[in-house]
C-alpha cells in the first residue's frame, strides 16, 4: 500500500541532489510483507528459556506462537524431552495447534527471550549521529536543533523547517527501528520532534512497515521564545545586570546580549496548536491492537507550562494514553527545577510539577533519564507507579551523570532501559544498552552481592519493566501484557542462535548475550535468528522482513554529504547564538569563562560571592556542588 505522508516543499523533479523523497521510502518497503504463508501457529520445540526469577536457571520448553491473536498460546515445560507441565489454553484451540495449521521449529540450539523495550529514543537524530563533538546536553541540543535536516543549517538552510519533506522522518525511523529489532527490541518509544501530523504519519508508517510495536510521542511544548529555556540561569545574573547597567557586555541570551534573569514566557496560541496536534494524531493513528500507539510527549518540565501539562494529562485520561517526558536528565536541569518551578506548590521540583498537574498519576507514564531525583522525588514516582527510563549511553556521552539504580531500587522505583537518540548514544543497539546498564552499578558499591545479574538487567529492566513503562505489564493476566514467556502474553519474542560465534563457547547463554559482544563477519552467524512482534515474524534468519536494507543503505549514502565536506563546525563557537548560550551555561555551572567581565566585577566588589548550591554526590565522580 502506497504511503500518504506529504512531499510538500520540493516536488520530486525539483528536489536538490541531496536529501530523501517519499519514493525512496516506498522503494525500501514495497513488496516487503510479513510471511502470509506462515501457518497460524508456530511451535518452538525444545527451546532454551532463561528463568525470569532465578539466576543461572534455564528450562527447556515448547512455546506456541499464535499469529492471529498475537499471543503465546501455549508454554510447556519439558523434562527429558517430554512435557511435564503445560500451560494449556482454555479456548478450544488445542486441536488446531497440533494439526495442519501449525509449523514446528527445532530449537535445540536456540534460546528464547521476551523482546526488549527501547523505552526512549528520538528517531530523527539518526541524520546527525556521530557528528556532534563532546558537549553537555545544554550545548549539544543547540547543535542538534540547528543542524538536523529541518534546522536553520539543515538541508534547505533557512527554509529547512518548512521545506524538508516528512520522508526524512520515515527514513530515519526505519534505521531506528531496524537497529532496535536486530538487537532484540520489540517495542520502541519514539519521542518525536514534529512539525505537523504528516511528520507523525511518516514515523508511524515506517514502524508499521517493520512490524515493530511503536509508541510515537509527538514532542511538543508551548515555549514563547525558542532556545531560552534550554539553559539554567546564572546565579549571579541579576548582579551582573545591575553592575553593567544592561549594556550586554556579558554576552548572554537575553535582549542586547544580557544574561537572562527569568525563564521565558509561554505562548497560549502555540499551546492550543500543539494540543490539537496531539489529539489529531491520536484520532488518526492510535491503533493499539495492531501495535501502533500515540503517546503524549511534552519536551521537559521547563518548556511546557503548568496549564499545558494539565491539558496533556486530561488528553491521556480521555483516550487512555501513555505519557512520556524528559525528567532531570542533568545537574543543570536539577538547577532549573529550583529556579523555574517555585509556583503552584511545586517547591522547585519537576516531579512535584508532574504530580500537581496529574500527568504523573496516569497509567503508562515513563520518565526519560531521571538521573538527578532526590529521595523524596523517588517516593513520589514510586507511589505513582511511573517508570524511569535509564539511558546509560547518552548519560555518559553527554556527561549527564550515572543514574543511581541501586538507590532507585531501594526506593521502590521501577527502571527500564532506553537507547536515547542516535546523536547522543550513538545508535539503537539495545544489547549495548543492556551491557553498560549491567556494568555501571558495580561502581556504586563495593558490596558485590548487590551488583545486578544479567537476568536482572536484561529480563527485569529490559523486558518486564519495559513493558510496564508502556502500560503493557502484568505478565499474562492483563488484557494486553508482555515482557515474559508465559501463556497469554504478547507474542513479542526473540529467538537467539546458540551456535553463533558471539554465544560460544557454551557457558551462560544469557550472560553472553547481555554482557558479550557480537562479531560481524558473515561466517560468524547472526546472533538473532528470528523475531516475532504481535505474533508476526519480523526478523527471519537474521534478516529484517519489512525493509530492503541494502537499498536503504544506498539511499542513506546518497542523502547527504559528510559534515566536513559541508564545511560545518558543530561547536559552540560556530555561531553567535551558541557562543552566548555557552557563556550563560558556563556561568550557571560556575565554570571558568574566558575574558569574563563578571570576574573583574567580582574582584572590584560589584558582584558579591554567592552561597553554593548543593546536589546529590552519587551521580558524578566530581563534586556536584555549584
Amino acid at each position: 500500500e502506497a504511503t500518504q505522508f506529504h512531499t510538500k516543499g520540493h516536488p520530486e523533479n525539483k528536489m536538490p541532489s541531496k536529501g530523501v523523497q517519499k519514493s525512496d521510502f516506498d522503494d525500501c518497503v514495497q513488496n516487503r510483507t510479513f510471511r502470509t504463508a506462515d501457518k497460524r501457529f508456530t511451535v518452538l520445540k525444545n527451546v532454551l528459556v532463561p528463568d525470569a526469577n532465578v539466576d543461572d536457571r534455564y528450562r527447556r520448553m515448547d512455546v506456541t506462537i499464535d499469529r492471529d491473536t498475537g499471543r503465546l498460546a501455549e508454554c510447556s515445560i519439558l523434562e527429558d524431552g517430554k512435557s511435564s507441565k503445560k500451560q494449556k489454553t482454555t479456548d478450544g484451540m488445542d486441536e488446531d495447534m497440533h494439526g495442519e495449521n501449525t509449523d514446528y521449529i527445532d530449537c535445540t540450539e536456540r534460546m528464547l527471550t521476551p523482546g526488549l523495550v527501547n523505552g526512549h529514543t528520538h528517531s530523527v537524530e539518526h541524520w546527525l549521529r556521530g557528528g556532534i563533538p563532546p558537549l553537555p546536553l545544554e550545548m549539544w541540543i543547540f547543535q542538534l536543533v540547528m543542524n538536523e535536516p529541518r534546522g536553520s543549517k539543515g538541508w534547505f538552510e533557512e527554509n529547512s523547517w518548512m521545506e524538508t519533506p516528512s520522508a526524512m522522518i520515515a527514513i530515519s525511523s526505519l534505521i531506528c527501528g531496524i537497529e532496535t529489532l536486530l538487537s532484540g527490541g520489540t517495542v520502541i518509544m519514539d519521542h518525536l520532534l514534529c512539525r505537523n501530523v504528516d511528520d507523525v504519519e511518516a514515523a508511524v508508517t515506517a514502524y508499521k512497515a517493520l512490524g515493530l510495536r511503536c509508541f510515537v510521542a509527538p514532542m511538543l511544548d508551548d515555549d514563547g521564545t525558542l532556545y531560552h529555556n534550554y539553559c539554567p540561569l546564572a546565579k549571579d545574573a541579576k548582579e551582573r545586570l545591575e553592575a553593567c547597567n544592561g549594556c550586554g557586555c556579558c554576552g548572554g541570551l537575553d535582549k542586547n546580549g544580557c544574561f537572562r534573569t527569568k525563564k521565558s514566557e509561554y505562548d497560549p496560541e502555540k499551546q492550543a496548536r500543539n494540543l490539537k496536534l496531539w489529539e489529531e494524531a491520536v484520532e488518526k493513528f492510535h491503533d493499539p491492537e495492531n501495535g501502533v500507539n500515540i503517546a503524549i510527549g511534552p519536551v521537559t518540565c521547563f518548556s511546557v507550562s503548568f496549564g499545558m501539562l494539565k491539558s496533556a494529562a486530561e488528553l491521556r485520561k480521555k483516550y487512555d494514553l501513555c505519557g512520556h517526558i524528559h525528567l532531570l536528565e542533568t545537574r543543570a536541569q536539577a538547577l532549573q527545577s529550583q529556579q523555574f518551578l517555585q509556583d503552584n506548590g511545586c517547591e522547585g521540583s519537576s516531579v512535584k510539577l508532574l504530580e500537581k498537574t496529574g500527568f504523573l498519576s496516569c497509567a503508562g507514564t515513563s520518565l526519560a533519564h531521571g538521573v538527578w531525583l532526590t529521595d523524596e522525588e523517588c517516593e513520589i514516582v514510586s507511589k505513582a507507579d511511573a517508570t524511569i527510563v535509564h539511558n546509560p549511553l547518552s548519560n555518559l556521552r553527554l556527561g549527564s551523570g550515572i543514574a543511581p539504580l541501586r538507590r532507585y531500587k531501594n526506593n521502590g522505583v521501577k527502571v527500564c532501559l532506553g537507547a536515547d537518540g542516535s546523536c547522543s548514544s550513538d545508535g539503537q543497539d539495545m544489547l549495548e544498552v543492556v551491557k553498560i546498564a549491567n556494568f555501571l552499578p558495580c561502581v556504586e558499591t563495593p558490596d558485590y552481592k548487590l551488583w545486578p545479574s544479567p537476568r536482572e538487567t536484561y529480563l527485569k529492566l529490559g523486558c518486564e519493566n519495559g513493558y510496564h513503562s508502556v502500560n503493557l505489564g502484568g505478565g499474562g493476566k492483563g488484557k494486553r501484557s508482555g515482557g515474559k514467556i508465559e501463556k497469554g502474553c504478547l507474542a513479542d519474542v526473540c529467538l537467539w542462535d546458540l551456535t553463533s560465534l558471539a554465544l560460544l563457547p557454551k557457558t551462560d547463554p544469557l550472560g553472553l548475550l547481555a554482557r558479550g559482544s557480537r562479531a560481524q563477519g558473515a561466517g560468524c552467524g547472526s546472533t538473532l535468528a528470528e523475531c516475532w512482534v504481535n505474533g508476526k515474524r519480523v526478523v527471519e534468519k537474521g534478516e529484517i522482513v519489512g525493509c530492503n536494507v541494502k537499498l536503504l543503505r544506498k539511499i542513506l549514502a546518497d542523502a547527504q554529504n559528510y559534515i566536513h565536506e559541508e564545511g560545518k563546525a558543530l561547536r559552540p563557537e560556530s555561531s553567535d547564538l551558541t557562543r552566548r548560550a555557552e557563556k550563560e551555561y558556563r556561568a550557571a555551572l560556575c565554570l571558568p569563562i574566558e575574558n569574563d567581565v563578571a570576574a573583574t566585577m567580582t574582584k572590584k566588589g560589584h558582584i558579591p560571592p554567592l552561597p553554593p548550591i548543593l546536589f546529590p554526590q552519587d551521580r558524578t565522580i566530581y563534586d556536584s556542588t555549584i
